[in-house]
């Protein structure tokens, strides 16, 4: 019968497509061939619905709204209307490199952003030269919910599940989530009409039925909104058959979990073979038991319980994995409860210090729980610039106290003296900077670029500075520095002092020392990591963990079978590319001075650039600071009749990359896999309201807190034996 059905469909689709060319109205019937659904337009109606002689008038009144809102935009930039109605396309994601602080962008954007919107996840060849778009980040004003309140249901008896127009969803996964068990506990199937990152819409497969329902992603952040829901069914259904599916029960009898959140097997077994007189195996209901909890967002508890045993398993696969779980008991007698858990694999640890950029980006991500947690990360880059995580660490709150534990911890992870040679990237929040200044005297710390950038449009919002802000962050030497700062100073004077008292050696690129051969400039590699790892954010902590340890481990076999594609080449893949644009632009230079291994170049505008073949430098400074040869550079080693690729730093070759990856890292085991042993369980920590410590600025009160947490910060909480 089903194959009957999906050749009647594809017959009435083929005669659909002969009829199309037809320009007579019809009247249409719902059991005519041409009430079919399809993926390239909204309307299941195709064919005679409309003449094909209005395709051109429609197409004229679209260019001109999009003329008239164009020009809306540049006469009127504070009108909230026309920025309304741009951002109505406009999706804010990682890499955008012309949406304006205010919500605007260009035409150009809102054709690219959603092209593009599927490559949001990927890390691999990351282009760190091209951080740029992450100034413009928006982020929501949405307060986060628990996962479990997207799901309502009726009084009893019908228990039916509540949907309706303007509801709101964390981000796609959990509106995909929530219309697919609306979809089995209502008895129909899904028929997937759009399907991307920033609108979904589902209708019902009858063909007969009007049911459906499209969602939307809000302007400024990942936040779904149902905007069109028809929630009546003209279609028959048929009376449910039990399927011996774990999916399946934990959709019928999600209401029972969420009732009673330590309901046993045994009931729902009883309640199974009472409605439909079938005997429910035991494995089948305890599958469908956790998958529920999952949905719920109920199976943090059992997650902080196996923390213990988490910790054996790292390891017991390798003794130099680090995990430091600290607890404390609220009353005496109590079972221990989680405080905060320290985890570094010793294969990350290793590479960082040996093959990859000296940057460490360190960021704080709030983990949506009902414990409202934070996860510190740290990630570097590898010569391949792509995203390598380095170690993670689960607190309760981001506080001065948690950043100098994370990084006193990294700081013995890598077994540095006092951070010696590691240049440390952060956002300067609740006290990182203090932190890394007093504990890791011989490190260097560099502030994002995005954060002043934030405090400079809240400051001054009227000043056009902003391009000339990001040129200035980006400039390689001290001469191009001054040149837009100077700029800066002739659109706002009172600008331009308050960036001179930021510490801009802390944030200005050429001040960056020439070791860590890296152009960041904002926390750019924590947020991509962030959009790879944000499907497993909204798990309980240990299968969080469990799941990092394990996309870690992938990562590595990736690319260590990625590099015998390209094991003949000096230099990596992205590495190349760079080359590649380097190398056209600097064909416009023009040799000028030829002393041995001293070159002088000129462009049009007759500016001089002064190249050193053998200590490896330029006037501009982006060859010392990126270890990559620059545009002039390039020019120069083409008129000695040299190989541009022999001048790059050896942190880019091939053959670091080949030794970085070639030793693998121990996959993590499957939980059936593990040795249970008698652990210890932990309690989840206690839910309370915590006031954040938050430290902005160069304030002596703040510094003076930081010194005295640092001075009786206990060595025996963090001391790793090993």
């Amino acid at each position: 019968m089903e194959e009957d059905k999906q050749s009647g469909v594809v017959d009435r689709k083929r005669q659909t497509r002969q009829k199309n060319g037809g320009s007579t109205k019809q009247t249409i019937n719902k059991t005519s061939p041409e009430y079919i659904r399809t993926r390239s337009c909204g309307s299941r109606l195709r064919g005679n619905s409309a003449n094909d002689t209005d395709r051109p008038e429609q197409l004229l009144k679209a260019k001109c709204r999009r003329i008239r809102r164009k020009i809306a935009r540049e006469l009127f930039p504070s009108n909230s209307h026309s920025n309304e109605q741009c951002n109505r396309h406009s999706r804010t994601r990682m890499g955008c490199k012309t949406q304006m602080p205010t919500g605007r962008c260009s035409d150009d954007d809102e054709e690219s952003q959603e092209e593009n919107n599927d490559e949001e996840y990927q890390i691999e060849g990351y282009s760190s030269e091209n951080d740029k778009g992450y100034m413009y980040r928006l982020t929501d004003d949405e307060t986060p919910c628990h996962v479990g309140e997207w799901f309502k249901f009726e009084d009893p008896p019908r228990h039916k599940m509540i949907l309706y127009h303007g509801q709101r969803f964390r981000d796609v996964s959990h509106f995909r989530k929530a219309i697919e068990v609306f979809a089995i506990r209502d008895g129909f199937k899904l028929c997937i009409m759009e399907n991307r990152g920033h609108a979904v819409s589902y209708e019902c497969s009858d063909l007969r039925c009007d049911w459906k329902i499209k969602a939307g992603r809000v302007v400024n952040g990942r936040t779904f909104i149902v905007k069109e829901f028809v929630a009546q069914h003209k279609c028959t259904r048929r009376h449910q058959q039990f399927q011996d599916r774990p999916k399946w029960i934990s959709a019928i009898y999600l209401h029972r979990w969420k009732l009673q959140p330590n309901l046993r097997t045994v009931d729902i077994r009883d309640e199974i073979e009472a409605t439909y007189g079938v005997v429910c195996h035991e494995a089948k209901l305890l599958c469908a038991a956790k998958r529920a909890k999952h949905i719920l967002g109920m199976d943090h508890e059992d997650g902080y319980a196996i923390l213990n045993q988490f910790k054996d398993e790292m390891e017991r696969i390798n003794s130099r994995n680090i995990v430091l779980l600290e607890t404390k008991r609220h009353e005496y007698g109590e079972v221990e409860r989680f405080k905060r858990m320290f985890v570094c694999w010793e294969r990350t640890s290793y590479a960082f210090k040996n093959h990859c950029r000296r940057l460490l980006a360190v960021d704080g991500w709030k983990i949506n729980n009902p414990y409202n947690s934070v996860m510190l990360v740290a990630a570097a880059l590898d010569g391949n610039n792509g995203i390598l995580p380095i170690a993670f660490c689960e607190v309760q709150v981001e506080d001065l106290d948690s950043w100098v534990f994370f990084i006193k911890n990294i700081n013995n992870a890598l077994r540095l003296e006092h951070g010696e040679g590691l240049c440390i990237m952060g956002d300067g929040d609740n006290g990182i900077d203090y932190a890394v200044e007093e504990f890791l005297p011989k490190a260097v710390y560099r502030q994002c670029c995005l954060k002043i950038f934030t405090q400079m449009v809240k400051r001054f919002p009227t000043a056009p500075v902003e391009h000339f802000f990001w040129s200035a962050c980006r400039s390689t030497s001290a001469t191009s520095f001054n040149k837009y700062m100077d700029l800066i100073h002739n659109e706002s004077e009172e600008c331009h002092d308050w960036l001179l008292q930021t510490d801009w050696s802390s944030w200005a690129l050429f001040t960056i020392p020439k070791w860590v051969k890296c152009t960041c400039v904002t926390l750019s590699i924590t947020d991509k990591l962030r959009n790879y790892l944000h499907l497993y954010l909204e798990m309980s902590i240990a299968s969080r963990f469990v799941a990092i340890a394990r996309l870690t481990a992938e990562l590595f076999e990736r690319r260590r079978m990625e590099v015998w594609n390209w094991y003949r080449e000096k230099v990596t893949p992205t590495v190349r590319e760079v080359i590649k644009d380097r190398t056209i632009d600097g064909q416009r230079f023009v040799l000028v001075e030829e002393n041995g291994p001293r070159l002088k170049l000129t462009d049009t505008r007759s500016l001089l650039f002064d190249l050193n073949m053998e200590a490896q430098s330029c006037s501009c400074g982006l060859w010392q600071i990126s270890g990559i040869p620059c545009a002039h550079a390039c020019k120069g080693i083409q008129l000695i009749m040299g190989n541009v690729e022999e001048y790059v730093d050896n942190m880019m070759s091939v053959q670091n990359f080949c030794s970085m990856y070639a030793p693998g890292m121990m996959p993590f085991p499957e939980k059936h896999a593990w040795k249970w042993g008698t652990c210890n369980k932990l309690l989840p920590p206690m839910i309370e309201s915590v006031n954040t410590l938050s430290m902005k600025g160069s304030n002596e009160s703040a510094s003076s807190r930081a010194r005295q947490c640092i001075e009786n910060y206990s060595d025996a909480a963090t001391n790793n034996p090993k």
